[in-house]
């Protein structure tokens, strides 16, 4: 799984709040627009959903999704609809569409948007790791900070990650090669310091005192 970008779309600004924040823990890039402004973000950039505030009247939206469509865009949409709007719903034939009766819940937003965005491939509650504003997502090899990706190499993510899923205690570098390099691994302990250093400058200042040296031993990651 890789990080994609939402759209969405609604002049109501606590619906784009209740919107960004059932979907945000999973791995997306929300960006919020009125509906005015849908035509122009849709054709200038990748969105993998747009998500909108279709109210009591969807079809203009639908037409205007279906027409991204023609025109090239690889999108899927959900619409947030009034109740008495379902009768007359009529969702676009050529691409992923589902859609979200208001006053649903916050659960139901998150499990529709999940399914349209990463169908057969979700990833559970249980994989995704939060600390603060930074997100490791066990299932994937990919770290979050604030919504976008750390640029970690393979053993970078495989050290942190290592650390921050055993907190509160201290690893010897040695430990460290064997659990996160291999057995096989001949290098000197010495990588493991370069590796940390590294991480400390990509996760930032908030983060990286908890990233603590223990004098004459190694590394740990302080939970509290």
């Amino acid at each position: 799984m890789h990080m994609k970008k939402v759209l969405i779309v609604s002049d109501d600004a606590h619906t784009r709040a209740w919107v960004s924040s059932a979907i945000e823990p999973m791995d997306v890039v929300i960006t919020n627009c009125v509906t005015g402004e849908t035509t122009s973000k849709l054709s200038n950039m990748d969105y993998a959903l747009v998500v909108i505030d279709a109210g009591r009247d969807p079809e203009p939206f639908v037409q205007l999704v279906e027409s991204a469509t023609a025109s090239g865009a690889d999108v899927s949409t959900v619409l947030l609809i009034e109740s008495d709007a379902l009768s007359s719903l009529r969702l676009p034939a050529q691409m992923g569409a589902d859609f979200v009766v208001r006053g649903a819940s916050s659960a139901e937003m998150a499990a529709r948007v999940r399914t349209l965005l990463w169908p057969g491939e979700e990833v559970g509650e249980q994989e995704l790791l939060r600390i603060d504003d930074l997100t490791v997502n066990l299932a994937t090899y990919q770290a979050n900070l604030r919504g976008r990706p750390i640029d970690f190499t393979y053993l970078e993510y495989a050290l942190f990650a290592f650390l921050v899923t055993h907190p509160n205690r201290a690893y010897s570098r040695e430990m460290l090669l064997r659990r996160v390099w291999g057995s096989d691994y001949y290098g000197g302990s010495r990588t493991v310091d370069v590796h940390i250093r590294r991480i400390r400058s990509k996760v930032g200042s908030e983060l990286m005192n908890r990233l603590e040296t223990v004098r004459n031993v190694g590394y740990l990651w302080n939970g509290s």
